[in-house]
């Protein structure tokens, strides 16, 4: 054992050094992008090297893949999403197979968190490991060697720095030498960042291919509101219901049917200040919902139908933001907020309707925050690695108002340029169909902004993506042939 041990923990020792060293370049550029990709293929390769039990474990195979996509993302196109969450992928891949079963995404997380929090002392755990492997096959204790070495040094070493001390005292040139040999000196050379850097990425490193055994607790208790009897719930759901089913008629009397608002109130001040403000009233709602559920709620056949009766009026009122935020949309433009808005609405909504399907049936609370953690990932993973945000923003407002023509809202350019090289190829197409001179001239002057950004980008490792340079070729080959 002791053999298999000290083979470990000198592979391990070795790897870790490697990885801080690969890991290193990242803090030379202003961003983390393709090199931080490629640190993330070579680490988590290092992983499944040195873990057998990762290649037979399908889940961990699964976490692993994900890991891969989220890397390949980062070499794809920088950004900040995928860097944080391709650390807790790598905690999943290292942990799961540990695991009998995946459980729920609740508990996972909570191990994950707790994985993180107790890595932090991954030393102290190998120190122990050692001193009980040296006691058990009758090594010397640490502090008998660490004598005979002091007593071995002590005199040859004094005598050495008193008289160095006295030799750079009478020789200046003895003095000029040992300057530079002197800690102060190369503490000035080393960037107090650097350092910290270095030792966050040994100690992730280390516990990524160390990891340190934690305990699975059980699940705890399920959430309950104390003090909520079935009559106070039953209550309470009949007065829910009735203050959504008001809010819900004005949405479906004023912004579904479209009937005329009443004097001094526009449709962008309806549709605007409820959209955030009604997804917060959903979420809470049905925060209270799974708070109120109790196991054999579906024998209740009032307390039941008022549930789904609140449940459908919520979903409704989801819809209803969704429409809102639309019509501000159509007449404000898109931008990456309010598409993110969009989106968190829909998994809402989707959410809502899990909750509906548990109720209905016999599934858990575990299934429940299952479906809704895969739903969300999902989405999660669509928009990091296969769809580009801003060019989708500046695409659809190039669009909309190219079919608007003159009549429709003026293109809001600051927006656009915000958006970066992802615009380029947009305004690029507004420039060449647009038939307002006007526009065309404004979309010239931003795309060559654009198209140079892009070059400088392209011309440096840091800024490298393959999406920008697929992005470089095609507008190059747009231009290309356009007529002089």
């Amino acid at each position: 054992m002791a053999l298999t041990f000290r083979r470990s923990f000198l592979l391990r020792a070795g790897l870790t050094p490697a990885l801080v060293a690969v890991a290193d370049p990242l803090l030379d550029g202003p961003r983390l992008g393709a090199p931080a990709g490629v640190l993330g293929l070579v680490w988590l390769g290092t992983v499944m090297a040195i873990h057998p039990e990762v290649r037979r474990s399908r889940p961990a195979l699964v976490a692993a893949g994900v890991a891969t996509l989220l890397a390949l993302s980062m070499i794809e196109d920088a950004g900040a999403l995928a860097p944080l969450l391709f650390l807790p992928a790598l905690g999943m891949v290292v942990l799961l197979p540990r695991q009998r079963r995946f459980d729920d995404a609740w508990h996972w997380f909570s191990r994950l968190a707790r994985f993180g929090f107790f890595s932090l002392l991954p030393f102290l755990d190998e120190g122990r490991t050692l001193l009980r492997l040296r006691a058990r096959h009758g090594a010397p204790a640490p502090g008998s060697v660490a004598g005979r070495w002091l007593r071995l040094l002590a005199v040859p070493v004094l005598g050495a720095l008193v008289f160095l001390f006295f030799f750079a005292s009478a020789n200046p040139l003895v003095e000029r030498a040992l300057a530079v040999l002197a800690p102060a000196h190369w503490l000035d050379l080393v960037d107090p960042a650097r350092l910290a850097f270095w030792a966050v990425m040994a100690v992730l490193a280390w516990t990524s291919l160390r990891p340190r055994r934690i305990s699975w607790r059980a699940a705890p208790a399920p959430l309950a509101l104390p003090g909520l009897n079935t009559a106070s719930l039953r209550l309470s759901l009949i007065v829910f219901n009735l203050i959504f089913a008001v809010e819900n008629l004005l949405d479906l009397t004023f912004l579904w049917s479209g009937a005329a608002l009443p004097d001094g109130v526009t449709m962008a001040d309806y549709a605007h200040r409820g959209a955030y403000a009604l997804i917060a009233t959903a979420l809470m709602a049905g925060g209270f919902v799974l708070a109120a559920c109790r196991p054999g709620i579906a024998g209740d056949r009032l307390l039941f139908r008022l549930l789904l009766a609140w449940i459908g009026q919520n979903v409704l009122l989801v819809a209803s933001s969704m429409r809102r935020t639309l019509d501000y949309v159509e007449a404000y433009g898109l931008t990456e907020l309010r598409l993110a808005a969009l989106v968190w609405m829909a998994l809402v909504g989707l959410g809502l309707v899990l909750i509906c399907l548990r109720l209905a049936g016999t599934r858990s609370g575990g299934w429940l925050i299952n479906a809704n953690a895969l739903a969300a990932g999902v989405t999660l993973m669509i928009f990091i690695t296969a769809i580009d945000p801003a060019a989708v923003v500046a695409s659809w407002n190039v669009h909309r108002h190219l079919a608007a023509g003159e009549q429709g809202p003026a293109l809001d350019w600051d927006y656009m340029e915000s958006l970066g090289p992802a615009a380029l190829l947009p305004v690029l197409e507004l420039e060449v169909a647009t038939g307002d001179e006007g526009v065309r001239g404004e979309a010239r002057d931003l795309r060559a902004h654009l198209l140079a950004d892009l070059e400088r980008h392209q011309s440096t490792v840091d800024w490298w993506s393959y999406r920008g340079a697929r992005r470089l070729a095609e507008a190059r080959r747009r231009l290309a042939s356009l007529p002089d």
